[in-house]
């Protein structure tokens, strides 16, 4: 599973990627920066692999792939995470699906001119990366994530764990990570994917901030991790995105999130003086959009960072891949930078580390398998050939995606009835896939242009929010088809129009309980809910409390 052969690693060098992202970083005593990132494909699917590249001249630049960790077209490696040891030893971290564990490899020697790694080991179920955290009292905490079964589709058919048994777990070594124990798990309202990292507080607290739809949820343990008490919202917020949080050496708190933001965006490096309560000191890294995950490591007073910007994954072909950055950056700042709000030190921002240009394989086929290149006809039989029933729309409008530009040109009702149709077996499939394909072939993408599409069906729903406004009724206001409206606007925000529409409600709710006198009848109606009791009950189920309850709490 881990590739090390130089004439192996030719196949994943940077002309044979397409898309890459999701990075983590270490550095060496004496400076050498290692990065790892992953990739394989089109998208974050099966086929991935893990690479790690290094440099040794402070970031200036980097060096392909010299290590490459991957299994099979039928498994995917991915999230990984690179990690110094209080030994210094290299961790080389990744997780496999669906073995469904995390796997590492250690190199006792980072600084060498020879890179010697371990053979891989699973340490772990499912899921990390983010860095470990060593206590105090000398144990090491890794930070591994069990997720819910269908988080990410088709990949998980074989499991047979239940939502009860998921969680951001922590797992604790006392033997130098010969053997671990895996401790409690935090549940946190709205998690997703967790992405979760460990802290260990002035008061001996373990707390655990996970990634959540609202921004950083956490949750306390007063056991050393056994257990986690209820969870809460930082405030901090986010773009349901993943983050770094640590404490640096001289006891600050170090948080790298994004800040003022409109999306992926707006990149920060923070400073905590008071344990997270305020972060006082902030510095921009990247102002650009689709900026995100970013990793960091504290060494030799330097604070080193990577993120990644455009990954370029998840696009019809070549051309739309080809419009997006596909960067690794790297920056290198210091506490001062911070404090000052600006780069004081001979450090950096915006380096580029690892950038794609053309892809250049071919002995493979076309990745994208250009279904605009068939006839509609031959179009339907190779998706349904490849994929799954529930998958076959999906698919089209990525291969034929349409716009807010274009969307008129295509007959929106008709396309829902003939989608209606084909979800609920009415008729030969081949045959309904056909008439869609044909419905919307021709009309081109336009990527830059889906953003404006989500931002007024947004719009839409916030301002007919009293309403309780269906989906349908959403769709016809934005001159679109209902299911395609559905299909833009989860693979641009992660979460359905429908959860949209809730946690708005929700939101609303809350701002009202929290800021008025007003009945809980009149704040039901006024966040579109059709009863008191209803949204008294939905209210439960999403805060675990009764919204009196909330307003007594949190009553400003």
């Amino acid at each position: 599973m881990l590739i090390t052969n130089p004439l192996s690693l030719k196949s994943y060098t940077t002309e044979n990627r397409i898309w890459q992202g999701i990075p983590s970083i270490e550095v060496t005593e004496k400076g050498r920066i290692f990065l790892t990132f992953y990739s394989g494909g089109t998208r974050e699917d099966y086929g991935n692999y893990v690479m790690l590249i290094k440099s040794d001249d402070d970031g200036k630049t980097f060096s392909e792939p010299i290590a490459v960790a991957y299994k099979d077209e039928n498994h995917r490696c991915y999230d990984p995470a690179l990690w110094i040891d209080p030994l210094g030893r290299l961790w080389f971290i990744w997780a496999v699906m669906p073995a469904n564990g995390v796997f590492a490899s250690i190199c006792d020697n980072p600084d060498a001119d020879e890179l010697v790694f371990s053979e891989p080991r699973k340490i772990g179920e499912d899921v990390m990366m983010c860095r470990p955290t060593v206590l105090s009292t000398g144990e090491w905490l890794f930070p591994i994530a069990v997720w819910r079964r269908g988080l990410v589709p088709h990949t998980w058919q074989e499991s047979k764990i239940s939502d009860a048994e998921t969680g951001a777990f922590l797992y604790k070594t006392t033997d130098h990570g010969k053997t671990f124990t895996r401790l409690g798990g935090a549940r946190v309202n709205g998690r997703s994917f967790d992405e979760h990292m460990s802290l260990e507080l002035s008061d001996g607290r373990i707390r655990v901030f996970v990634r959540t739809g609202y921004g950083i949820g956490a949750a306390d343990s007063y056991d050393r991790g056994k257990t986690f008490g209820e969870s809460f919202d930082t405030g901090y917020g986010g773009p349901c995105s993943r983050f770094h949080i640590t404490r640096l050496s001289s006891g600050r708190l170090l948080m790298i999130n994004h800040f003022a933001y409109t999306g992926r965006n707006n990149l920060y490096a923070m400073l905590s003086e008071d344990e997270g309560k305020t972060w006082k000191y902030k510095l921009l890294l990247d102002e650009r959009n689709e900026v995100s995950y970013p990793d960091a490591v504290e060494r030799n007073g330097y604070i080193h960072i990577t993120y990644d910007r455009e990954r370029g994954g998840f696009m019809g072909c070549f051309e739309s891949a080809y419009s997006k950055a596909r960067e690794v950056l790297v920056a290198k700042i210091t506490e001062e930078d911070i404090i000052n709000g600006s780069l004081c030190s001979d450090g950096y921002l915006k380096r580029v580390a690892s950038k794609l240009g053309k892809y250049c394989r071919d002995d493979v086929e076309n990745p994208y398998l250009d279904l605009r290149k068939y006839t509609s006809a031959d179009a339907a039989k190779q998706i349904m050939k490849d994929h799954p029933k529930e998958k076959y729309i999906s698919v089209v409008f990525n291969a034929f995606s349409v716009n807010c530009t274009n969307m008129h040109k295509v007959d929106c009702d008709k396309l829902d009835e003939l989608i209606s149709r084909l979800e609920s077996g009415d008729g030969y499939a081949d045959e309904i896939l056909e008439e869609i394909i044909t419905l919307v072939k021709g009309v081109t993408e336009t990527t830059a242009q889906s953003a404006p599409i989500v931002d007024r069906i947004k719009q839409i729903i916030e301002d007919s929010l009293e309403s309780d406004i269906s989906i349908a009724q959403v769709a016809e206001k934005a001159g679109m088809s209902k299911h395609y409206m559905s299909h833009v606007f989860k693979k641009s925000t992660a979460i359905t129009v429908v959860e949209y529409k809730n946690e708005l409600k929700l939101t609303k709710a809350k701002k009202l309980l929290v800021t008025t006198d007003d009945s809980v009848t009149d704040i039901a109606y006024a966040c579109g809910f059709s009863s008191a009791s209803y949204f008294a009950e939905r209210f439960a189920k999403s805060e675990g409390m009764l919204p009196l309850q909330y307003r007594n709490l949190n009553k400003k």
